[in-house]
């Protein structure tokens, strides 16, 4: 008899030492979110790293039941094929954000693009990555605008690699009065420098090598801090340019307005070095605080 309830009753005690709660449609998740408080909400499109768990180490901090979310944004990619070859590894992932405490995953299906309010995001969107990725941070806000009326965090994790994209959700967020602490993550390297990022999987071994450049550089940049100048912004450009990339941008910018600035007397907010370039098909992006 003990063993045919053994048996019998397996699968729900598995159920029972699950934690993590995997949530596909809106009517599961607001049931599963009435039994909550306050939580910890990190956004992410998948292919998790280890720059995703210091998101998670961030969070924990706070104290409080983290969900995320994982959800490839189609409004986000201005080229179809980027789209298309996002790097993707759930099962992965899942196991990823078990051994995170991760409370609950929610995985939305495209009808979270139903009655989407669009967001158009402010003049300084334009600029860096924007200026190469037009509507790209468009596509960002309005998404992360739907999740947030969904999640009803009260705080949200995201990391500093993507500073133009912090940036512009902490002021959106701002804006809105939402109740949410947006909060920064620092940037999580490889041994070699190179940032973090779930597009590193697309990249070969000798592209993988050759990435790191774009961390030198940012360090020569930083390095040069009292003395800076046009002179030594075009001398990292054409450096990346012979060494192979495709360079969107090389900038130093105030880390509030994100005009190029190379100055910080009587600014507010600080200085960031910052670049963009493709390295074969693969674009990535680096920043680092002066």
């Amino acid at each position: 008899m003990l063993m045919r309830l053994s048996q019998e009753y397996f699968p729900l005690l598995i159920i029972l030492f699950i934690k993590l709660k995997i949530i596909k449609t809106l009517e599961d998740f607001h049931k599963t979110r009435s039994a909550y408080g306050q939580i910890s909400f990190i956004p992410t499109m998948g292919n998790l790293h280890n720059g995703h768990l210091s998101l998670f180490n961030t969070a924990k901090k706070l104290n409080k039941p983290i969900f995320s979310s994982i959800y490839i944004n189609p409004l986000q990619f201005n080229n179809k094929n980027d789209f298309t070859k996002y790097p993707k590894s759930l099962d992965e992932d899942i196991e990823l954000l078990e051994s995170q405490d991760c409370e609950c995953l929610f995985l939305p299906d495209e009808s979270i693009l139903e009655n989407l309010e669009i967001i158009k995001a402010p003049s300084k969107a334009d600029l860096l990555c924007g200026s190469h990725r037009p509507g790209h941070f468009d596509g960002v806000l309005t998404i992360v605008n739907k999740l947030f009326s969904i999640m009803k965090p009260s705080d949200a994790v995201f990391g500093l690699k993507d500073y133009q994209q912090y940036l512009l959700i902490k002021e959106f967020s701002q804006s809105r009065k939402l109740p949410i602490n947006i909060i920064g993550s620092k940037t999580i390297r490889e041994n070699n420098g190179l940032a973090m990022s779930s597009r590193n999987t697309l990249l070969s071994s000798d592209e993988l090598q050759n990435a790191s450049e774009i961390y030198k550089s940012l360090l020569f940049i930083k390095n040069n801090a009292n003395n800076l100048c046009k002179d030594i912004i075009d001398e990292v450009r054409k450096s990346l340019y012979k060494k192979g990339f495709e360079v969107d941008y090389v900038s130093v910018i105030n880390s509030i307005t994100l005009q190029e600035s190379l100055n910080h007397n009587n600014e507010e907010g600080y200085l960031v070095a910052a670049i963009a370039a493709n390295i074969g098909t693969v674009r990535l992006i680096d920043n680092l605080f002066i």
